[in-house]
This record gives C-alpha cells, sequence and structure tokens, in this order.
C-alpha cells in the first residue's frame, strides 16, 4: 500500500512537472553512458547501446500504436505507461551522449565541429518545452540520429577498418531499421506516414549529404596527440620526441614554432586511437602558405587499433622552406581526423642545443 501510494505521489509530481523532471532523466542518462563508457569498441558498450535502441524502438512503436489508436492500454499497463516517458528521456540521454562523446572526439575542421553543433541543437530542442515531449516526428529523427549513429561506429569497428562501404552498410542498416519501425504501426490511413517516415528521411537525408562533403567525423578514428619535433626515437616501448624549450608555450593557444638550422628535419609525431582488430592507412598531407595553402607532400602511415592512448606514428620531412606550415591528418576514405598548425622560423645560433622530450 505504501508503495502505491508512493507511486501516485511521484506521478502527480510528475505530471505537475513534467518538463524539468523529464529534463532530469535525459541529464541522467547523458551522466551515465559518460561515466561507464570508455571504449567506444567496447563489446558491453556496443551491447548495451544495442539494448537501447531496442527499447526505445519498441516504446515508440507503442506510442504511435496508442495515439493513433492502434493500442488501448488498461489497468496495470495503462498505469505503467504514464512511466515511459521517463524512460524515453533517459535512454535518449545516453544514446545521445554516446554519440556526441565519440564524435567530439573524432572532430576536427570546422565544418565538422558544425556538425556537432548541429547534433547538440537536436538534443537541446528534445528538452525545451513541454509541448515537444509528445512530438512523435521529433522524437523519431532523434531515433533515426542514434540508430544511424550506432550502425556508422558498428561497421567500421566489425569489419577493422574506415570506408565508403562501411558507411553505406551503416546507411543501408537504419534506414531499413526504421522503414521497419513505421511498418510496423499497422496503420491503416496512409496520411500518418509523414509523421514518422518524412523526419526519418529528412535526417538520413541530412547524413547523407554531411557525408559526401566530409562534414561527418571520421569515428571511430581519433587522434589523442599531434606535436612537430625535431626528431623521435624508440626507447623502452616509448617514442621519445625532441624538441626546444620555448616552441611549444604558445600552444595550444597559438601556433607553435619550430626553430630550423641547416640539417634539421620537420617531425611530425601522432598517437591515433582506433579500435581494436583495426588496421587500417591514414596520410598525413603537409601543407604550406604562400597566399593560400600549397600541398606540399603526402606522407602515409599504417595504423593497427586497440592501444588505449593510440598507435603511435610519425611522418618526416627533410626539405622545407621557413614560413607557415600545416599537416592534415586523413583517413584512408579522404576524412579530416586531425591537424596541425605551426610557423618554421630560422635558428641563426650556433651554441649547443639542449633538448626536452615528449613522451608518446
Amino acid at each position: 500500500m505504501a508503495g502505491l501510494t508512493i507511486g501516485a505521489a511521484f506521478l502527480k509530481f510528475y505530471r505537475r512537472h513534467e518538463a524539468p523532471v523529464s529534463f532530469l532523466m535525459f541529464g541522467l542518462g547523458f551522466v551515465f553512458d559518460v561515466l561507464t563508457i570508455r571504449r567506444i569498441d567496447s563489446t558491453r558498450a556496443l551491447v548495451q547501446e544495442a539494448l537501447y535502441l531496442l527499447i526505445l524502438g519498441v516504446l515508440l512503436l507503442l506510442e504511435i500504436r496508442k495515439i493513433t489508436g492502434g493500442l488501448e492500454l488498461r489497468g496495470k499497463g495503462a498505469k505503467l505507461w504514464e512511466y515511459h516517458g521517463l524512460v524515453v528521456h533517459f535512454l535518449f540521454g545516453s544514446l545521445l551522449s554516446w554519440n556526441t562523446i565519440f564524435y567530439f572526439s573524432s572532430a576536427s575542421a570546422v565544418a565538422s565541429f558544425g556538425f556537432i553543433l548541429l547534433l547538440g541543437g537536436v538534443m537541446v530542442a528534445n528538452e525545451v518545452g513541454k509541448s515537444l515531449s509528445p512530438g512523435i516526428p521529433l522524437r523519431i529523427a532523434l531515433f533515426s540520429v542514434c540508430t544511424l549513429s550506432y550502425f556508422l561506429f558498428l561497421y567500421p569497428i566489425f569489419l577493422g577498418k574506415l570506408s565508403r562501404s562501411t558507411f553505406w552498410l551503416g546507411f543501408g542498416s537504419s534506414l531499413t531499421l526504421v522503414l521497419l519501425l513505421w511498418a510496423g504501426h499497422g496503420l491503416k490511413a496512409p496520411r500518418y506516414w509523414r509523421k514518422v517516415i518524412l523526419p526519418a528521411l529528412a535526417v538520413h537525408t541530412l547524413f547523407l549529404l554531411a557525408h559526401a562533403t566530409n562534414l561527418i567525423p571520421p569515428v571511430p578514428v581519433a587522434v589523442k596527440k599531434i606535436g612537430v619535433y625535431h626528431s623521435v626515437e624508440k626507447r623502452g616501448g616509448h617514442y621519445l620526441a625532441k624538441y626546444l624549450p620555448g616552441e611549444w608555450t604558445r600552444w595550444p593557444w597559438g601556433t607553435p614554432e619550430f626553430a630550423a638550422r641547416p640539417g634539421d628535419r620537420l617531425t611530425v609525431v601522432l598517437s591515433i586511437f582506433s579500435p581494436r582488430s583495426f588496421s587500417d592507412e591514414i596520410t598525413l598531407k603537409w601543407y604550406r602558405f604562400e597566399g593560400s595553402w600549397k600541398l606540399e607532400d603526402r606522407i602515409p602511415l599504417s595504423i593497427l587499433g586497440g592501444r588505449e592512448k593510440g598507435y603511435r606514428g610519425y611522418g618526416t620531412k627533410q626539405f622545407f622552406t621557413t614560413g607557415d606550415w600545416k599537416v592534415v591528418v586523413e583517413t584512408s576514405d579522404e576524412r579530416e581526423v586531425g591537424r596541425l598548425r605551426f610557423s618554421v622560423r630560422p635558428d641563426l645560433s650556433v651554441t649547443p642545443r639542449s633538448f626536452q622530450e615528449d613522451v608518446f
């Protein structure tokens, strides 16, 4: 009896404060995934997110059928249904936090950050105002974002590479799943299709355009650390990159300066995260600024996945001039995963140099 009283009191409170309580559940879901998921390629994370998608899909299907008269709940079913909104908000919070965290970790170019901001705006739109809470079109759009992102993460992890084909596999799987959700609502009235199918098609079209213009960050690959150095050597399982004191004092708020003497080489060292069993190739593209950025060189690097702090690699350029440079790190499907800008200035001193070491 006490349990029923507590439940009734909570439902009364929830009905009076639906918007803030829903927002709180969304926040709890967001924080839960932030604290519990560390690696995008962990089996537990992939199974957990797949389960969330399944539960969320079933709840959306039931919600559509209930709103359109295809489902009528009585007794305990009706009472339990009053809590479904809280579950939906928690699941959206978890799924969208998972997506945003890993998109953000892989984003590099300004365009990719625009994509991240758009994704963040969608999350905010889900929570602002009580009037949005029962909106089936918005929920279908959010569900489409979650399913698309999940499959775009899954296939590169499963196949061990990132390519155009993995995008199309993910895109096709997500679209099929959302279409099955629409077909499963059992409606004979065709007019309702626009409230379910149009939001899903709009999201998939947006992702398709973003992919065509390389706006989608290349998840699950991410640059963990990158810098330009005078040399690098492997010692005791570590890569030790050598630099001069003062060269990196302006980083990350300014452009680091490389003090070059005759015979020096530019050595870009990086650690790049990729999932276990991942084997692919990245390219270091070297640009020099001469009124505009001119491509000077391409250095391919093979990467292997699994290391927590990222696979270490480096590219060296022997012939260079002073001025502004940048190195862009691209995946095998030509998406930017990281970049480094630096300035090369002449060092006319002949005094011995004392190098410091950066550990990778």
